[in-house]
């Protein structure tokens, strides 16, 4: 087949592309944390108590060579949200907020820009909508580069 990729040649080059992008990282399931992220659980279960951690991630999301932890854990049936639980002058603070996609959630950690801080890329689904976001987190929060590209799985 000879020209140039067609609509669904292109929707498939995007979906090799993710599930690529997605296939490698550190990601923890909820209840196989290891032991070091238990201080930074517990930071976050002051700030949000009772909510069902859904996922969780270690990396230094503020470039300053601490480990931080992002969570994404259920806000409601509808709605599932994502914050950091990052270092700040010492002690440890969670971040505002973002909506993070409601089923099939996945993070990882990924150097875009070789730019610090390091992305953060989050892909999801609700139901049949597909959505896919790479964040950055600046001054203690999470800002998607790339406009609204989860607006439908969230």
């Amino acid at each position: 087949m000879t020209g140039a990729p067609g609509r669904n040649g292109a929707a498939l080059g995007a979906a090799l592309l993710l599930a690529s992008v997605l296939s490698v990282g550190t990601v923890c399931r909820a209840g196989a944390q290891p032991a070091a992220q238990d201080s930074l659980l517990a930071v976050f279960r002051e700030s949000v108590p009772d909510r069902e951690i859904l996922l969780t991630v270690v990396g230094d999301c503020n470039a300053d060579n601490v480990e931080d932890l992002v969570i994404i854990y259920r806000e409601s049936e509808n709605e599932n949200h994502m914050v950091a639980v990052y270092s700040d002058g010492g002690a440890f603070r969670v971040s505002a907020w973002v909506r993070a996609p409601l089923e099939n959630y996945r993070m990882q950690w990924r150097d875009i820009d070789e730019v610090p801080p390091v992305e953060l890329l989050v892909s999801g689904q609700k139901g049949i909508y597909i959505g896919f976001a790479v964040f950055r987190f600046v001054k203690g929060e999470w800002i998607s580069l790339f406009g609204e590209g989860m607006e439908g799985c969230c």
